[in-house]
């Protein structure tokens, strides 16, 4: 940033050289001569724009010599060409010469990126062609706070001479004068102000560089330097950060350091860029600054950007911080023209080059989270004992977002991509761990990586399209919405339009998550999960857990094309291919795992599924003849399924083993099928309504097939062989029957439309089963998981005017196809009620009910039961709801499922209920929200005639949005995790949380401040902003909800981010959770001494202050004496600005201190090498008109000597670039409180980079 600054003074240190280049290529200065001739002798506004329409009006006279084409204005005539405005009073064209003179004073205004130029000038003579060009006296100035961060009155720069030339796309200005203090506004006079440059010549390279030639700088009227400085040079490039006059400063890894380099190309070239190498005294040499960049006229732009890239090193191995590889590289091309837009991405960097990576790893491996067994490490000076994690591998990031069309030669194809990808998952996931740790109560951030791209192209002939897709969830389960971890899928698909024939094919794999209830998720579960990150243990609560760690599915379908057959009949040809693998987690809920006796499956998450494994492959070929409604299929193909069942299995030795054999049966048959259905889609019956029928009869041939069973084996494939002489036959039959009951819009005199329709359908399956081995009959086997349905489905509307009913009732009824017992049982209700439009009553109920004869008596009984019904109703802008949820589980008279073993299982049963009452009222941009949710679960062991869960959590919140451009967001909740199992391992959990938050936001902006806020939230300067990304933002500023489609890293330390409080113009943010331990308040009786976790937080920022406070309080206690802080710490930010602009004081601090911190520790260090004090960064600075003095001091932990040091520097600051000190003199310690002398040029201490 701050080379960017480096007197960006210079990007028109008489801006008007470009401009002036600019504005003549676009438009000659002849064709505005002429423009003024055709206009009138009357016209004092001219206004020129690309197509060259000429306005002229005002009464003021205007003399106009058309004989020698001259133009003489008393009060001036006033030329606009887009952003460029000039006022002249006397000008000529010379036709043979081929020039334009202004004659006497000429006025120029433009509206430039940073800002607005103005220049006031005298005599300039221009060649009409715009190739070159000279004038007389000026004084200008350029507005820059835009891109500096500077404030009015320091928001400009200034500058003036005696002459100024503009040749062969470089503009000289001699005699010429620079300076940055607004005094100069008083008489254009720079021995008047504070400080002033002289230089004999400046030299300005559009787009690349201004040079200084011989300059003197004065104090007032003083020449304070006694030699002239022979030669200066500072970047303009848009962009560029190679410093083109020596810099130097201090850091603890480089030592001491200086970097000087050159740029090449200039505006117009294709090629261009720079290059500074870069010596550091402890490292070695480095190339500091390499840019090469590359602009195609159709095809974007190129940029390789390389910084810091450690060549030679200087430090042995035994300085390993000294001698790990080093650099950061970036490379990028965008393009956004004809076709579209196109923007790629990718930076590759070691550790040590990206500064909160650095610190997360150094800070983990300093608590001990990361070591040897998780991370690499060397050791330091030979020294075993103090070994230092690796930081100089390389992680890359890689961002794509474009999306092209028009594409190929026929401008049919289409080419979408969004992806957010890395080299180094361990690496990122360090740095995730560390955001996560500092995320506030309530809050909610993701971090997947992904990919999305698909290929289309379509025309009059055909359609193919392809697509590939890849999610991985860095922190899977971190909000509501996290519903898989992982997934990778592609498929393609051709149409033939001529021919019809197709081809399809789909292909995913992943896993699949589901959200936790309210009686599942609880405060402590992070606590008490397994899950970690890069080895570091997650610290969030989740919100969802893994259901499947397998979930694949594959589908191919092919059809050869369809042809005439009979008459008006077709028919077609296709294949289908379909793939199905399921694996159910078999996680432990942490809450059940030490609570529940002599039931292994109870324990877990996804207790309830019965198939812990499904593996399906089918392969069907088909004909299928069709005229009109009528359809009749013949197909056959080729079956595989593998089943993991544990039906009746509850209790097993427990085993981390997939392959555990105790815990389910395998069933495995393999079958060949022939298959025909004949569907009418639609019999027309006139007032009886409308018929649809399809039926369908399937044939299956076993060749193979058997199960593992503990009865019958052990271990291998000697499980029971079944029968290969039998078979199944399939039968489904479906009849769809539509009509209207009543219809009253044929009578005229009716006094309201009157409608009644019903819809009714039905659904039949049954299977029969046959062996040719009379012995060896295995229907069991065959049928175990197949089922005989009898599906309801009817639907009935009534219309009345302007309300409408609809009510749905479902029932199905499965029966076990082996034994034609019923196995399952579903209900379902639903009624909707639009009594207008301002009123409507949705109410639903649906139970399903689960059967099991598993038990000694072979008992066919309800074993499971869930339960769904609720009621919503929408009045004007209230709407009330209420959800209710119910499971019920009874287990009875189990076998044990292998003998050898005797696992009992325990008879018992559960109900876990929950109950959601709401409120929500809108009314305009406001919204209050009024929610009580009350999740219970209770299980009663009844071998053992006890209670084994008794939970009931609660939670109370109400929330209020004060909404429009002024926001006030008030939250408050309360909630209850209450466990009475007589159980204190799992009792001394309980705890009750308590949460307050108000959030303020004033959210109105001007133009200037939003592109200020743009260019920060795209790290780009204002003049490089599209609209879109100007609309972008002014969204993202109303709200700044997570994008979890955002293909940009945040890299970023917390610290960083909450120093900047920028996201609004005006903002608070406060918000305080206390947790208590219900059980150590139950002993004690003392609410703040049983609290487990404080949290509070405090952010404000208002015009010229910000301020940040957080407070992390987390509490340990075994269930007995020992209660301890295990984390006590502060966090204090400050930025503020203290009276007059130009004359008051700021301050910037950041502050961490730990307060009595005897959390568990190793037994080498007590402390992991923390204090009480353990990151200070302080700035103070006094404001002098157009500059700054100020004092730093920084006081840090340093891994590499194991210990806390100190800077401190005296600094001085041009306001215009409030960012980068010109120069500092200070001094630093080491660990040994050695002291030594520092300088900084171009350079010095920032707050900013504190950790």
């Amino acid at each position: 940033m701050k080379k960017r600054y480096y007197l960006v003074a210079s990007f028109i240190l008489l801006g008007l050289g470009a401009k002036a280049n600019e504005n003549s290529q676009r438009t000659e200065l002849k064709n505005t001569f002429n423009s003024i001739a055709e206009a009138g002798k009357n016209a004092t506004d001219i206004q020129v724009d690309d197509s060259t329409p000429v306005s002229a009006y005002d009464d003021n006279e205007v003399e106009i010599d058309l004989n020698n084409d001259t133009l003489i204005s008393k009060d001036g005539v006033n030329l606009k060409y887009g952003t460029l405005k000039m006022k002249a009073f006397n000008a000529r064209r010379d036709r043979v010469a081929n020039r334009a003179y202004l004659t006497g004073p000429f006025f120029m205004e433009a509206d430039e990126p940073t800002g607005k130029l103005k220049i006031d000038a005298r005599d300039g003579e221009f060649n009409l062609d715009g190739t070159e060009g000279s004038f007389g006296k000026s004084f200008g100035y350029l507005e820059v706070g835009q891109v500096t961060g500077a404030e009015k009155p320091n928001d400009r720069l200034y500058f003036g001479g005696e002459k100024s030339e503009y040749l062969n796309g470089k503009v000289f200005i001699r005699n010429a004068w620079f300076t940055t203090d607004p005094a100069i506004i008083a008489n254009a006079n720079p021995f008047e102000t504070g400080y002033h440059l002289a230089s004999d010549l400046i030299t300005i390279e559009p787009d690349k560089q201004v040079t200084f030639h011989n300059s003197d700088l004065f104090i007032g009227e003083s020449d304070i330097i006694p030699f002239k400085l022979p030669w200066y040079r500072f970047n303009i490039r848009q962009g560029s950060t190679v410093p083109l006059f020596p810099m130097w400063g201090s850091d603890d890894d480089y030592g001491w350091y200086t970097s000087w380099g050159a740029l090449y190309g200039d505006r117009d070239s294709k090629l261009k860029g720079g290059f500074a190498p870069k010596f550091a005294d402890r490292m070695g040499l480095l190339v500091g600054k390499s840019e090469t960049w590359y602009k195609t006229e159709k095809y974007g732009e190129s940029r390789l950007n390389i910084t810091d890239w450690l060549v030679q090193k200087k430090a042995d191995s035994s300085d390993v911080i000294r001698s790990f590889d080093r650099w950061d590289g970036e490379y990028s091309h965008n393009y956004d023209g004809e076709y579209g837009k196109l923007n790629f991405n990718y930076r590759n960097a070691t550790y040590n080059m990206i500064p909160s990576l650095k610190d997360a790893i150094e800070d983990y491996s300093r608590i001990g989270l990361l070591n040897e067994s998780n991370w690499k490490f060397y050791k330091n000076n030979n020294d075993s004992d103090d070994p230092i994690p690796e930081l100089g591998d390389s992680i890359g990031f890689y961002s794509l977002d474009t999306k092209l069309t028009g594409l190929g030669e026929s401008k049919d194809i289409t080419i979408e991509a969004k992806t957010k990808l890395i080299s180094d998952k361990k690496a990122y996931g360090v740095l995730i761990a560390d955001q996560l740790d500092d995320l506030g109560y309530g809050s909610a951030v993701d971090f997947d990586l992904f990919a999305d791209v698909s290929l289309k192209q379509e025309n009059d002939r055909y359609l193919a399209n392809g697509y590939y897709k890849y999610l991985y969830d860095m922190d899977p389960g971190s909000t509501p919405e996290d519903l898989e971890s992982k997934s990778e899928a592609f498929g393609f698909n051709f149409v033939d339009k001529k021919y019809t024939y197709s081809i399809k094919y789909d292909d995913k794999s992943g896993d699949k998550y589901r959200k936790l209830n309210s009686w599942e998720r609880d405060p402590n579960l992070k606590n008490l999960s397994e899950q970690t990150i890069s080895g570091i243990p997650l610290n969030y609560t989740p919100w969802t857990v893994s259901q499947y760690s397998i979930y694949d599915n594959r589908d191919l379908s092919l059809v050869a094309g369809e042809y005439d057959f009979i008459g008006d009949s077709k028919y077609k040809v296709g294949f289908d291919y379909k793939f199905i693998e399921q694996k159910l987690d078999l996680e432990n809920d942490p809450f059940r795992e030490d609570v529940i006796f002599n039931n292994e499956r109870d324990k877990q998450f996804n207790r309830y599924e019965n198939i812990i494994y499904n593996k399906y492959d089918e392969q069907r070929g088909f004909v299928e003849f069709r005229k009109n409604y009528t359809r009749l299929t013949l197909a056959g193909g080729q079956t595989h399924e593998e089943i993991w069942d544990r039906k009746g299995i509850y209790n097993y030795p427990n085993s981390d083993d997939d392959s555990n054999n105790d815990a389910y049966k395998k069933y495995i048959n393999d079958s060949s099928f022939y298959e025909i259905g004949l569907a009418q889609d639609r019999f027309r019956m006139g007032v009886l309504g409308t018929l649809a029928v399809e039926g369908n009869l399937r044939f299956d041939e076993y060749s193979k097939g058997y199960t593992y069973s503990d009865t019958d084996f052990k271990y291998g494939d000697n499980g029971k062989k079944v029968s290969t002489g039998d078979s199944s036959t399939r039968s489904q039959i479906g009849v769809t029957y539509e009509v209207p009951l009543y219809d009253n819009t044929w009578n005229r005199n009716r006094f309201a439309d009157i409608g009644v329709t019903n819809k009714f359908k039905y659904f039949n399956q049954n299977y029969d089963y046959s062996s040719s081995d009379e012995g060896n009959m295995t229907e069991t086997i065959r049928l175990y998981h197949k089922e005989n349905k009898n599906e309801f489905f009817d639907t009935v509307t009534f219309d009345f005017g302007n309300t409408e009913t609809i009510y749905n009732v479902n029932y199905t009824e499965l029966k076990r196809a082996y034994d034609d017992e019923k196995s399952g049982e579903i209900i379902e209700h639903k009624i909707d009620f639009k009594i207008d439009e301002e009123n409507i009553l949705s109410l639903d109920y649906k139970e399903n009910k689960r059967y099991t004869d598993e038990n000694t008596n072979r008992e066919n009984y309800n074993d499971l039961t869930f339960r769904n019904y609720g009621v919503n109703y929408t009045y004007n802008t209230n709407n009330f709801y209420y959800r209710n949820q119910q499971i019920k589980s009874n287990i009875f008279d189990i076998l044990p499922y292998n003998n050898d073993y005797n696992y009992s299982t325990d008879n018992s049963r559960e109900k876990i209920n929950e109950d959601i009452y709401g409120y929500i009222k809108n009314f305009g941009e406001n919204k209050l929200n009024l929610e009580y949710t009350e999740g219970s679960d209770k299980r009663y062991n009844i071998t053992e005639d006890k209670s084994e869960i008794n939970l009931k959590n609660k939670i109370y919140s109400v929330s209020y949005l004060d909404g429009g451009d002024v926001e006030h967001f008030y939250k408050a909740s309360y909630e209850e995790y209450k466990r009475t199992d007589e159980n204190p391992d799992v009792e001394r959990w309980n705890s009750d949380v308590l949460y307050l938050r108000y959030d303020y936001r004033d959210k109105r902006f001007t133009d200037q401040e939003l592109v200020g806020y743009a260019a920060s939230e795209y790290k780009k300067s204002p003049n490089e902003l599209s609209q879109v990304e100007l609309d972008r933002v002014r969204n993202i500023l109303k709200d700044r909800a997570n994008d979890r489609e955002s293909t940009r890293f945040n890299l970023n330390s917390i610290m960083d981010d909450r120093i900047y409080f920028g996201d609004y113009k005006q903002s608070l943010s406060t918000s305080i959770m206390l947790q208590k331990n219900e059980k150590r308040y139950d002993m004690t009786g003392d609410y703040w001494k049983s609290l487990e976790e404080v949290e509070g937080r405090l952010f404000y920022s208002y015009n010229r202050y910000g301020i940040g406070y957080i407070y992390n309080q987390k509490s340990f206690w075994n269930g007995g004496d020992i209660w301890q802080d295990s984390e006590k710490e502060h966090e204090v930010s400050l930025h503020a600005k203290i009276g007059k602009p130009s004359e008051g004081w700021r301050v910037k601090t950041y502050v961490k201190f730990l307060d009595g911190l005897n959390g568990v520790q190793n037994t080498d260090t007590t402390d992991y090498g923390k204090k009480t004090l353990d990151g200070v960064g302080v700035e103070i600075g006094k404001e002098f008109g157009y500059y700054e003095w100020a004092i730093a001091y920084v006081r840090e932990y340093d891994y590499g000597t194991r210990g806390h040091e100190w800077q401190v520097a005296l600094q001085f600051k041009l306001l215009t670039f409030p960012e980068t000190p010109i120069f500092g003199l200070g001094a630093k310690s080491d660990t040994s409180n050695n002291v030594s002398p520092n300088t900084y040029l171009f350079d010095g201490i920032s707050i900013d980079e504190i950790e």
